[in-house]
């Protein structure tokens, strides 16, 4: 079990870094897609450094699980929040902007795991 805690951490800390640091610059695909929704360059800029601090708090979690559990609860909430905000725009029945709202399910579901796993290991 406590293989699976460490992978599923690590995976959710790698992925959380992945989109919070073009958000935070605010450059990429993401970026492009959340202007022309409407999202400002300081919310954007915020939701890539919650992002990034669920990441580092991932990764201090391997050491000191409460953080785990508290960083993993962020990126649930993060990440739930996105699966709402595409499923406001209709995006998991749209080709072009599918694949970002099944990872941000997906991320959401890694999340609940990992909240999980860090409970039951400790």
């Amino acid at each position: 079990m406590e293989i699976l805690t460490i992978v599923c951490t690590v995976l959710l800390a790698v992925a959380a870094l992945g989109a919070g640091v073009p958000k935070v610059m605010l450059r990429g695909p993401a970026w492009t897609a959340l202007r022309r929704r409407g999202l400002s360059a300081a919310r954007v800029r915020f939701i890539g450094a919650a992002e990034l601090a669920g990441a580092a708090g991932l990764m201090v979690g391997l050491y000191w699980w409460p953080v785990g559990v508290a960083a993993a609860v962020g990126l649930l909430v993060l990440f739930g929040s996105a699966v709402a905000f595409h499923i406001r725009y209709g995006d998991f029945g749209n080709p072009d902007s599918g694949n970002d709202a099944w990872t941000a399910f997906a991320l959401a579901n890694l999340s609940v795991i990992v909240i999980a796993t860090l409970l039951v290991t400790n």
